[in-house]
């Protein structure tokens, strides 16, 4: 305990020192950049994230699904409750199997180009995902998951590479067909009761038929077209992109905001300086002292983010071949004291979470994650047992178990690994901590270049979202690839009775955490956000802001 306790004197040590050296102090701007107006006409946003790209097909990251949320129109959007409501689809039809949706879109929707947006376009931009490569996994996991002939399309298109081409490929086995320009029929492979909501967003939209079907590049630079509020004005990924309202929108009367400025800004501490100097308007990550100083105002909004912070541990082909062990695995669990994790960042914004799957998912008579806290968590904090483990396992101190623990350079990720690092060098563990850019840092664990790394995602609309991510299927270099997990899923997925689907669905979390420790919980998020009050009609779909509804105040 003594140690510990001088842990968490260490640690807030350090934090101080931290919030003394922000990044963004003597500079005339919120990056370091080009200075921000927020007088002007415009909002200015700073979030903890770089741009890495602006392709609704391959993106998988938070920041970017910031900007894309201004950029593209799908055939529903998301309201702060989550509920899917209608955009480019004017009315839909359900077949009586559940398994086949005929959209209508509306009639005035135009790219910003002044094109037709039309149902070919939304063919070709499930199609282009589908055939883009192997690089868009995540992307277009739910696609392979619930349309009609997908995974065979896709399968046949990674192996042909750059030279497949959708636009002349026969496609008549894949769901997805332009009936004529204002009718779209998808063809669901099983039923999916939330699937209206899984078209807002991702690979599910429009791509202009300009597009390129392999690259991305185009999307780091100005003007390509868009389908929805705001279109690209001016962008550097490592600073900023500039979005202007979209004269061609067809709800453009509804959009108040003309100029949305995302500035990208990793440093906490920076974003806290550069709102209270009135540098930016919202800042998306701030201290939790900060949060603290403005609790219970109006400047502060709580977002319940239905976030998972959990470690990914590699016991894939690239991992090491300690990891492999389920003992290893195991002590690393119960080496951690997640409650200590909690309270040193601030347990009223980072709770302690004994599953995967965070709140916000459904379950049949709960929350998904109440149901499944209600049976217990086995892997609580026991320092003892780690090192019978490990020791089970051949290591000991003539034999210490080492690894690497990957995270990336920005928010509370390097105040999370120094904790870890401390949890498991009281076991024996020896551990080295690598840094990495956070631009990089996802290309990275994609790739299975990882042996134990920080990790977190969002429930948006059922549990089995989360669970499918870990499937052999849902990963770019499979960390974890597990037939029997695999083949829960696939059962799960086919099954029709809403008490047996959520039982099914608790029987994989716990095989994945419990039982075979592929995962480690952390905690879970609720995210402090502080916004001007300047600014007002800032709206959020999970922890997604939309500033398009936004004034400034006189």
């Amino acid at each position: 305990m003594k140690k510990f306790v001088s842990l968490l004197l260490a640690l807030s040590m350090m934090l101080c020192l931290f919030a003394g050296c922000s990044s963004s102090k003597g500079n005339d701007s919120p990056a370091g950049g080009d200075s921000a107006s927020p007088k002007g006409e415009g909002v200015n946003v700073a979030m903890p994230y770089q741009i890495t790209n602006l392709d609704e097909g391959i993106n998988t990251e938070t920041g970017n699904d910031y900007i894309l949320d201004h950029l593209y129109a799908g055939l529903f959007r998301k309201d702060e409750s989550g509920a899917a409501h209608n955009e480019l689809c004017k009315d839909y039809t359900i077949s009586e199997d559940g398994l086949t949706y005929t959209f209508t879109l509306v009639d005035d929707a135009l790219w910003s180009d002044g094109t037709p947006i039309t149902a070919y376009d939304f063919e070709y931009g499930m199609l282009r995902a589908l055939s883009y490569g192997v690089d868009n996994a995540y992307s277009i996991m739910e696609i392979l998951s619930y349309l009609k002939g997908a995974r065979e399309y896709n399968l046949h298109a990674c192996e042909v590479g750059n030279d497949f081409d959708c636009t002349v490929e026969d496609h008549s086995s894949v769901g997805i067909h332009a009936l004529d320009e204002k009718t779209l029929q998808i063809e669901l492979s099983a039923p999916c009761a939330f699937f209206p909501a899984l078209t807002a967003s991702r690979a599910w939209v429009a791509v202009h038929q300009s597009t390129p079907q392999h690259d991305s590049v185009w999307s780091l630079k100005a003007g390509f077209p868009t389908s929805g509020p705001y279109v690209l004005d001016e962008i550097n990924p490592n600073e900023k992109a500039v979005l202007k309202k979209s004269d061609t929108y067809f709800k453009k009367d509804d959009i108040t905001m003309d100029t949305v400025t995302f500035w990208c800004m990793p440093d906490e501490d920076a974003q806290t300086l550069a709102f209270e100097t009135g540098e930016i308007d919202v800042a998306l990550a701030v201290t939790s002292d900060a949060a603290d100083k403005y609790a219970d105002t109006d400047t502060m909004k709580i977002i319940k983010r239905g976030t998972s912070y959990f470690i990914a541990i590699n016991s894939g082909e690239t991992g090491p071949e300690s990891l492999k062990d389920v003992n290893v695995r195991r002590a690393l669990a119960l080496a951690i004291d997640k409650d200590s994790i909690s309270q040193v960042l601030g347990a009223q914004y980072y709770p302690a979470l004994n599953g995967y799957i965070p709140h916000g998912a459904p379950g049949e008579t709960a929350e998904f994650r109440d149901e499944g806290d209600a049976d217990g968590y086995t892997l609580v904090y026991d320092p003892d047992q780690a090192k019978e483990l490990l020791a089970k396992a051949g290591y000991d101190e003539s034999n210490p178990l080492k690894l690497h623990y990957k995270y990336s350079n920005n928010g509370i990720h390097g105040d999370v690994a120094t904790l870890l690092h401390a949890f498991w060098d009281t076991v024996g563990i020896e551990v080295e901590l690598d840094s990495v850019e956070y631009g990089v840092y996802f290309d990275q664990i994609d790739q299975g270049d990882f042996e134990i790394c920080r990790y977190a995602d969002s429930v948006l609309e059922d549990a089995i979202r989360l669970l499918k991510l870990w499937t052999t299927e849902g990963q770019v270099v499979p960390a974890v690839s597990d037939p029997v997990y695999d083949e829960m899923c696939n059962n799960t997925l086919q099954i029709r009775d809403h008490a047996a689907y959520i039982q099914a669905m608790h029987e994989m979390e716990d095989y994945l955490v419990e039982e075979n420790v592929y995962l480690i919980p952390l905690f879970e998020y609720m995210v402090p956000i502080l916004i001007s009050d300047r600014i007002q009609g800032v709206t959020f779909c999970g922890i997604d802001p939309f500033l398009g509804y936004s004034t400034i105040a006189e």
